[in-house]
């Protein structure tokens, strides 16, 4: 077992330090480095190097960074994986490079290492709402596909999520034991056990994490039939919250989810008229966008408060929250 340096992620097999450890350490392809301060690096085929910030040897990923801190600017083209080095997924972002300073708050993540006092360049999901509200800030705009970790999702401008299948060493680690090279064929892998681990010592490593569960399991029953009991003797009425009690007590962590899309739909919309006549004429700029409404501009009105938006704005907003972007009303009658 080694590292670059204490505190950083371990390297055992299948990965070895190139140059410090012997072949037999690691599995062909798995060769790391160690930098000038002490980072483990990896390098890809057709890609510069990597950092290495984590590695699971039980659930075989490996998570890299950029070592100039500036993951964005590689995602350009980006070239992650190898025949050894899997992504789990992909997904579509769009990048926009916005001239001036400043820009409305719409979800959008900045990217400063790609930009500077002139240009402002962001990233966000390649969706309509986000394309909209790139154009209509005169925005250029570029849409790439990355590497997106699926169960072990990451920032992706501060790293990506790449998975590796051989050696496949997933039930020996969570087993508690360690793969290695077989020593009679030199290039397969096989499980041992830690020292100090004998084969009952292995069993009784197993043993608790089935029957731990077990028992929990069996008390919660327990518990639950106790209370059953309880509720019938005394008409039902345990558990229950007092009627006396304000509603907004009884929301559920549901109510501050977003609204599905049917919900959505259900706002009424208006048209901005072709004299750019709108409901409230002291109310003519979008809060979320902060730009004034146009005319042939479609709206999209709150009932519960009465504020209105860019449809393509509120739309995406209510996605993410349930609540009114200006008085933070949350929807009351659903």
């Amino acid at each position: 077992m080694k590292s670059c340096h204490p505190g950083r992620p371990e390297i055992r097999f299948p990965f070895q330090i190139r140059d410090v450890q012997t072949e037999q350490c690691g599995y062909p392809g798995f060769n790391l480095s160690c930098n000038d301060v002490s980072q483990a690096i990896l390098q890809l085929p057709d890609s510069q190097d990597f950092v290495v910030s984590n590695i699971s040897y039980e659930k075989q990923y490996v998570v890299l960074k950029d070592p100039s801190n500036c993951l964005a600017k590689r995602l350009q083209n980006p070239k992650f994986s190898s025949s050894i080095f899997i992504a789990q997924g992909h997904g579509s972002f769009m990048f926009a490079d916005c001239l001036g300073k400043f820009l409305p708050d719409f979800g959008l993540r900045p990217v400063s290492c790609l930009s500077d006092e002139e240009h402002k360049v962001l990233l966000a999901d390649a969706d309509d709402s986000s394309r909209w509200c790139f154009n209509r800030f005169g925005c250029r705009t570029w849409t790439v596909k990355v590497p997106v970790g699926l169960q072990y999702p990451t920032d992706i401008t501060e790293s990506v999520t790449l998975e590796w299948y051989q050696p496949d060493c997933r039930s020996c680690e969570g087993s508690g034991g360690r793969c290695g090279l077989n020593g009679s064929t030199g290039s397969q892998a096989a499980c041992f056990r830690k020292p100090g681990l004998s084969k009952g010592g292995a069993k009784l490593v197993i043993f608790p994490a089935v029957i731990v569960p077990s028992l929990l399991c069996m008390s919660g029953i327990a518990c639950y039939l106790r209370w059953r009991t309880r509720v019938s003797r005394h008409g039902g009425r345990l558990g229950q919250l007092p009627p006396s009690l304000p509603r907004e007590t009884q929301l559920t962590s549901s109510d501050a989810a977003g609204l599905d899309s049917l919900t959505i739909e259900s706002y009424p919309k208006t048209q901005v008229g072709d004299d750019g006549q709108i409901p409230r004429p002291n109310d003519n700029v979008c809060a979320i966008c902060l730009s004034e409404y146009q005319p042939k501009e479609t709206l999209r009105t709150i009932p519960t408060c009465g504020h209105y938006f860019h449809v393509q704005c509120i739309d995406h907003w209510l996605g993410r929250n349930a609540s009114c972007p200006m008085c933070r009303n949350q929807r009351g009658y659903v």
